[in-house]
């Protein structure tokens, strides 16, 4: 695998229904092994969602990295089971730049690490410093490798930390636009890219919000902070915590959201997107729980609550409101 054909491997996993190339089918009867390796590959770029740039492998050094640091928790079908079966020759890609590339060099003065949970999973990422943070689905966590001179983590998405206290050494986390000091606790942040909204949750311990490096409030234990970035005003309640992250336990609470806020939570949970209707009524406020029903099962919850009808095409999903026979 000295002459790999990355232009040509990397067209085939963006368009997988491609016929392949002269190139790459003379490369793949080489060796038995190149089938293999390009079958791992599609592996990893399924799970990172992130096409593989060309590098050199470093096998024990990755190896190592993935077992010591990141753990994928399964919901649906066996990732865990596939991931463990991945070559360890390009097993450096799980972590690190580049949407679940791991690169690792002594010479470069600011390395980092990025970890990408895909949609459909709950990832584990265990910190230099022993802290842990869950990620949810659809969420990078990025953090500098040398962890010991600076705990720094940026992220988007949702993330619920469990940090180690240490008073010499501050905890931080970057999330869009706002920014939380840490001083040994649990909590859980909801920041995806996309979002108007950002929600900081605090279960136990203590941290403070900033905001343009300016203190917006201490939290204490049990307190909901959330932004909105349009009208740029934050709110402060008493929040459901057990709700909040329930999404921890692969469980998924919905409890007085709108139908349009549901949705968000439901695209994230079945890895879908979905298009509503304008006969749906968005502010109707729906409460249920989702923990083993598949999609067409949940789509049949929800039809009883309020009658909708909908089309599935792949992951794109259209729900609009059910014309109701009038007697």
């Amino acid at each position: 695998m000295n002459q790999i054909p990355w232009e040509h491997i990397q067209d085939k996993l963006r368009n997988p229904n491609l016929a392949e190339d002269e190139t790459l089918s003379n490369w793949l009867i080489e060796d038995i092994e190149n089938e293999t390796f390009l079958g791992d590959l599609k592996v990893i770029f399924s799970i990172t969602g992130s096409v593989p740039d060309s590098f050199k492998p470093q096998k024990e050094m990755a190896w190592q990295r993935i077992v010591n640091r990141i753990s994928i928790k399964k919901r649906r079908f066996d990732v865990i089971g596939i991931m463990l079966r991945v070559a360890a020759s390009f097993l450096l890609i799980a972590l690190g730049i580049g949407g679940g590339y791991f690169l690792q060099n002594s010479k470069r003065v600011n390395s980092f690490t990025e970890v990408y949970s895909p949609y459909g999973h709950k990832t584990m990422v265990l910190l230099p410093d022993s802290s842990e943070v869950w990620l949810n689905e659809g969420t990078r966590i990025k953090y500098c490798a040398d962890f010991t001179k600076s705990r720094n983590v940026e992220m988007t998405g949702e993330a619920l930390f469990h940090v180690t206290k240490n008073p010499s050494s501050l905890f931080t986390v970057k999330s869009k636009d706002l920014r939380i000091e840490v001083y040994g606790t649990t909590f859980n942040v909801h920041g995806y890219e996309n979002d108007l909204v950002s929600e900081i949750s605090l279960v136990e311990g203590s941290v403070s919000l900033f905001r343009d490096e300016q203190l917006v409030k201490k939290m204490k234990p049990g307190e909901v902070i959330t932004y909105d970035a349009h009208s740029k005003k934050f709110t402060s309640y008493q929040g459901n915590l057990r709700q909040i992250t329930s999404w921890r336990s692969d469980e998924l609470i919905i409890q007085d959201e709108t139908f349009a806020n549901m949705v968000k939570y439901l695209e994230r949970w079945y890895g879908v997107e979905i298009t509503l209707d304008k006969s749906i009524n968005q502010n109707l406020r729906m409460s249920f729980k989702v923990k083993t029903e598949s999609f067409i099962e949940l789509l049949s919850i929800i039809n009883h609550i309020t009658p909708i009808s909908y089309e599935i095409n792949g992951k794109q999903v259209k729900i609009t409101k059910r014309k109701t026979n009038k007697s």
